[in-house]
């Protein structure tokens, strides 16, 4: 069983290598995606998560906007957090939002979606 802890592992090591590039040089829009989930995990609190999630919203946003696909796992991580925050209605929507988006990831997303009931 993927532990949240270890899920937000993966989601960061792949942020890590992503999140800095440019959208002409990956084809996403990554916004301040680095800045935010680094303040997130650096210093934990209500106020960083939820700056953290703001961002998230504005990569979707944008990226929508500019008609670029959202970047891998970012709908999975505004899942994650929602369902942290106790909504797992809105939680399981943004999974398959992921799953929808990236049908590799199905396998993945139906285990946290699982875990979830």
């Amino acid at each position: 069983m993927l532990t949240k802890t270890r899920y937000l592992f993966i989601l960061a090591t792949t942020f890590m290598f992503a999140g800095c590039a440019s959208v002409t040089e990956s084809g996403y829009y990554w916004g301040n995606y680095s800045e935010t989930y680094y303040e997130y995990i650096k210093a934990p609190s209500e106020q960083t998560v939820t700056n953290h999630l703001n961002e998230l919203n504005r990569i979707v946003d944008t990226s929508k906007n500019k008609g670029l696909k959202v970047p891998p796992g970012i709908y999975a991580e505004i899942g994650y957090i929602t369902a942290k925050r106790g909504d797992s209605d809105s939680s399981i929507a943004y999974y398959r939002q992921e799953a929808e988006l990236y049908p590799e990831s199905k396998g993945f997303i139906e285990r946290l979606i699982s875990d979830q009931k």
